[in-house]
């Protein structure tokens, strides 16, 4: 009973960044010496318990000091821990290096009690596979069917449109109106590839984040009495207000989402089975494409879910859930392995072949988003699935 306590007293200090020294170096004592993963245990209890709070300042590259010093730390149990069937928690079953759990986005780390040394299952012959995560990027397809490429494009003017400075920045694309829009209406996408994300400030100001394998088309000038935008895939939108111009998104034929100023995300992959529309903020009329009268409005915290039978909504749903990829993270919780591996596919740019009968099951937890593919396979050998990287970026999941 001391030692549990001695244990929440260190975890606390270390999630407020108030530890000393010698408090830091105890915490990482206790993990490396937790050779019957009792400490663990009273870890996982522990992040069940509490949630992030507003923290102080604190000095990054000490913690990064004790993170490294705890992902070290290699103890492997002669008996894995037996878990419940077909469910994965990333504390018990995900390999140190790649089951970092980023606690609060400050800087403090935690790790589950394993880590695996080089996984050989991603080597072809003596030379390591690896793959480098996701990073920003997106081709912009112009009203005349030209592209840019806008990852090697320089900041500045890129182009100029219907009145409409299209600007380059470090931090994404800017459509700046300099003048009225006069004309045809002309349209340009923005395509994110397997393997990119970007963000697009919009003729009217709205912020829109494209995640992986994405793709936005908008009119370069908002003239109309609607401003009406088209995805595939998947983005977070902070909409700027404008009642007497509403803002309309259609979303991959399957949702039609109406709203006046608000932030939302939608997740409308076509490879998926079903499309997800997450209100943050503000209010949102959806309705399935094509079926006016089947619409519903959202308040901030529900998430519809919409597939060929309909629509269903969850009242008090996992926000963070939906929008931690915008905030750099993979959030698992009670996520199938497949689903997993599509997402890894489109942020990794992967093939994934499966071999075999592949074990169905869960996964809970966050991961950072900036991790190799080689500590994410590394953790999920660990969760009795293994892999093979072979060239051309094709992942074959085996049992």
């Amino acid at each position: 009973m001391e030692k549990k306590a001695r244990l929440a007293y260190l975890l606390d200090r270390l999630a407020t960044h108030t530890a000393t020294e010698e408090e830091l170096n105890e915490l990482t004592g206790l993990v490396d010496q937790d050779d019957a993963g009792v400490a663990i245990d009273e870890v996982e209890s522990w992040l069940q318990e509490h949630r992030p709070q507003p923290l102080p300042d604190y000095d990054q590259q000490r913690w990064m000091q004790v993170a490294d010093q705890i992902l070290r730390s290699d103890k492997l149990l002669a008996d894995p821990v037996a878990r419940p069937a077909q469910r994965v928690h990333f504390l018990h079953k995900w390999g140190w290096a790649a089951a970092v759990v980023l606690l609060f986005g400050t800087g403090a780390w935690l790790v589950n009690r394993y880590r695996q040394p080089e996984p050989a299952s991603i080597t072809a012959g003596t030379r390591l596979l690896d793959v480098d995560p996701g990073k920003n990027g997106a081709i912009l397809t112009l009203s005349d069917g030209s592209q840019m490429v806008l990852d090697s494009a320089g900041n500045g003017i890129i182009t100029r449109q219907n009145g409409t400075a299209v600007v380059l920045k470090n931090d994404g694309l800017q459509y700046t109106p300099e003048a009225p829009g006069t004309g045809e209406v002309k349209y340009n996408t923005i395509t994110t590839s397997k393997g990119r994300q970007f963000r697009v400030v919009l003729p009217d100001g709205t912020k829109v984040w494209l995640n992986a394998a994405s793709t936005l088309q908008f009119p370069v000038a908002f003239t109309g009495k609607e401003r009406v935008v088209e995805l595939t895939g998947e983005a977070y939108f902070e909409v700027a207000k404008n009642a007497s111009q509403p803002f309309k998104l259609k979303a991959a034929g399957k949702m039609d989402i109406a709203v006046l100023g608000t932030a939302f995300n939608v997740n409308a992959y076509t490879n998926e089975k079903h499309s997800y529309a997450t209100l943050v903020e503000g209010a949102v009329s959806i309705s399935l494409t094509g079926e006016t009268g089947s619409a519903v409005v959202l308040k901030p915290g529900d998430q519809v879910q919409a597939g060929s039978t309909g629509m269903d909504v969850t009242q008090n749903a996992n926000v963070e859930k939906a929008i931690a990829w915008k905030n750099g993270l993979f959030n698992f919780d009670g996520v199938g392995l497949r689903e997993m591996m599509r997402q890894l596919e489109r942020w990794y740019d992967l093939e994934v072949v499966y071999e075999g009968n592949v074990p169905d099951v869960l996964f809970f937890g966050e991961m950072s988003r900036t991790l190799k593919l080689s500590d994410v396979l590394t953790g999920l050998e660990r969760s009795d699935v293994h892999f093979r990287l072979e060239e051309g970026r094709r992942l074959i999941v085996m049992p």
